[in-house]
Order: structure tokens, then C-alpha cells, then sequence
């Protein structure tokens, strides 16, 4: 009998709870050890030669040894130094061990907090790791959308999560909000999301009262193709929107007919099934900060687009160190994010 054979049959001997404690066990051993991670960092490494200089984004460069075993390089044009590591997420980590088990239970939507304590590390450590990692998605946008593209937004509530100086009593529940009132104050965020008819994604918060055809413009700047055809609602920015750019054919419904009666294929089934995926999807989290937002929405898009890849973790790991400018976007970032009391 194989080894594998006999590991099997006595594992279906064990009690369901100790099967679970052990395969736990092996789990953590096998992330301790952040095999995936290595196993990237050196693919890419290797594919990839030399990386460009994340300073001035020059090629030629050479490598110049190792430092706790990660590769040095100086930049021929600017003269600086800079690791294999710099300007991704990874840069100046010092428990990497970590970031594999991190990753899974980013995977499995797990909030800051209950991360931090299944891993044995501080919430201000497990709210600048998730950041980190977010801030490497930005790339991952859709360059361009074309043939038939549905829009429409989702409005969320502002939330004021964390702050320590609000001027606005604090809500009871979540939906506990007024949409518009007569102060020139603005309450919610329109997540405004469009959706290819293959299924690529792009979304973009914005707060707003209520759209207008400017906000509109800014969030699809550069992003529909000429032969695009945008599907809406009867909103009437989006209509001013497409008037400025004629080479945007628009095709527009009831929103509350979801089907356009006369032409079938006129419909926003796709963008309203996202925005109930989106919801789903931000509901573990309690609530997510206004200004962190945008970071979720990436990640949802990234998560949704890598979701039939049997390798995820490996997939975050790639999108990790390809990311050369993630940490100068977290740095940035972090200067309006709130510093976490433990």
C-alpha cells in the first residue's frame, strides 16, 4: 500500500473534530512556511530577469547581491538602490511568514479584527496588511469598455466609520439615513458600476446626492471604446452624459421594468445582479469607511475575476509583487487613514 493510501485510511478512522483540529494543524505548518509565496516571488523573479526601476521606471539596471536572501538592484539612470520587494505590499514586512495564512482569511471575507486575532498580530498590523495588498489592485482595472456595457449605480449610505470627529449624530442602524435633505451636506456614495456583457467589471465611488453628467464624465474618462454601447436607466445625466460624446451609442429603460418591453436585449440584469453580489459581499465587513471604499470595490473585482482559478492564493501573490507602485498608494493612503488604538 502507498503511503498516501495508508495516511488516508487511518485519517477516515479519526473523529470528525480531530480530523479538523489536524487538518488545521497542516494547514498553518503548511502557510508558515509560505511556500506560495517563495515559489512567486521566484517565478516572477526569474521570468522577469531584472525588475525596472520602481523610482523612475528605467530598464537598465543590474543586480547588486542579496540582502536577507532578497536580490538588490541599482538603477543606472537615477543611482538608487531598491529590492525585489520595493514599491510592492512586501516592502519592509518583516513577518512575510504570515502573509499566506493572511491571504486566506482575506479570501474567506473575514474582517480586520477576527483576523488580527487568528493570527497573532496587532489590528493596526491587520489593517495596514489588508490596505497594503488592496492599494496592489488599481492595475487590475479594465483598460477600456466595449460592445454592449450596462450602468447603473448603487447608493450606500456615507459612512463616517472611525472617525473622531464627527459633526453628524451617529446613526442607530445602517440603513438609518436620509437620502437628501435640504442641508447641502451629502449623505450617500453612488457606487457607479458598469459591466460588460462578457462580464468584465469597473466600479467607482463617488459622493453624491445625485449624479450629474460631470461626475459621470470624470468616472468614464477614457474607459469607453468608440464602439461602446451603453445601457442605463432614464436618469438624466447619463442621457446629458452621452449627448456630449456622440460616438457612445445609449440605449435606455425603466429602471423599475429591468427588461426593456420592446427590445429584450435592452436590459440591466447583469449590473443589478453585481450590486446584490456587492452587497453580499461588503455585509461581513459591518459597515466599511466611505474613504476605504474604493478598496473594496477593487477587491471585489479582483475577487470575481479570479474566482474559477483552483490557485487564488497564488493569483493574490502575483498581484502582490507585480504591483511596483502599491506601497507609494498605500502611503498616500494611509496619510487620511485612521490610526487604530489597540
Amino acid at each position: 500500500m502507498e503511503p498516501t493510501e495508508q495516511i488516508q485510511m487511518l485519517f477516515s478512522e479519526l473523529p470528525s473534530s480531530s480530523q479538523s483540529e489536524l487538518l488545521e494543524s497542516l494547514l498553518q505548518d503548511h502557510e508558515l512556511r509560505g511556500e506560495i509565496l517563495q515559489e512567486t516571488s521566484a517565478d516572477i523573479s526569474s521570468q522577469r530577469k531584472n525588475k525596472p526601476c520602481p523610482h523612475c521606471r528605467s530598464k537598465k539596471v543590474y543586480k547588486r547581491g542579496k540582502k536577507r536572501d532578497v536580490q538588490m538592484y541599482q538603477c543606472n539612470e537615477c543611482k538608487k538602490w531598491y529590492s525585489e520587494t520595493s514599491g510592492t505590499p512586501l516592502y519592509d514586512i518583516k513577518l512575510k511568514s504570515k502573509w499566506q495564512s493572511y491571504l486566506r482569511c482575506m479570501e474567506q471575507g473575514m474582517p480586520i479584527k477576527k483576523i488580527a486575532k487568528e493570527l497573532h498580530i496587532s489590528i493596526q498590523t491587520s489593517f495596514d496588511w489588508r490596505h497594503k495588498i488592496l492599494s496592489s489592485l488599481e492595475q487590475f482595472e479594465p483598460k477600456s469598455l466595449s460592445d454592449e456595457v450596462e450602468c447603473d449605480e448603487l447608493e450606500l449610505p456615507l459612512n463616517n466609520k472611525g472617525s473622531k470627529t464627527l459633526e453628524i449624530e451617529p446613526r442607530k442602524r445602517g440603513s438609518d439615513f436620509k437620502r437628501n435633505t435640504e442641508k447641502k451636506d451629502i449623505t450617500v456614495v453612488q457606487v457607479v458600476t458598469a459591466v460588460e456583457r462578457t462580464g468584465n467589471k469597473y466600479l467607482k465611488a463617488v459622493e453624491s446626492k445625485r449624479l450629474s453628467k460631470e461626475e459621470i464624465a470624470s468616472v468614464f474618462e477614457g474607459k469607453l471604446s468608440e464602439n461602446a454601447t451603453l445601457i442605463t436607466d432614464k436618469h438624466p445625466s447619463y442621457r446629458a452624459f452621452a449627448k456630449d460624446n456622440p460616438s457612445i451609442k445609449h440605449k435606455r429603460l425603466l429602471a423599475k421594468e429591468h427588461v426593456d418591453k420592446n427590445d429584450k436585449t435592452i436590459h440591466l440584469q447583469k449590473v443589478n445582479n453585481v450590486h446584490s453580489q456587492l452587497r453580499k459581499f461588503l455585509s461581513p465587513f459591518n459597515g466599511v469607511s466611505s474613504k476605504y471604499l474604493q478598496n473594496y470595490l477593487n477587491w471585489y473585482a479582483y475577487a470575481d475575476k479570479i474566482k474559477t482559478n483552483k490557485e487564488t492564493i497564488k493569483q493574490w501573490v502575483v498581484a502582490i509583487m507585480l504591483s511596483d507602485q502599491a506601497y507609494h498608494i498605500f502611503a498616500l493612503f494611509k496619510q487620511n487613514a485612521v490610526i487604530i488604538r489597540t
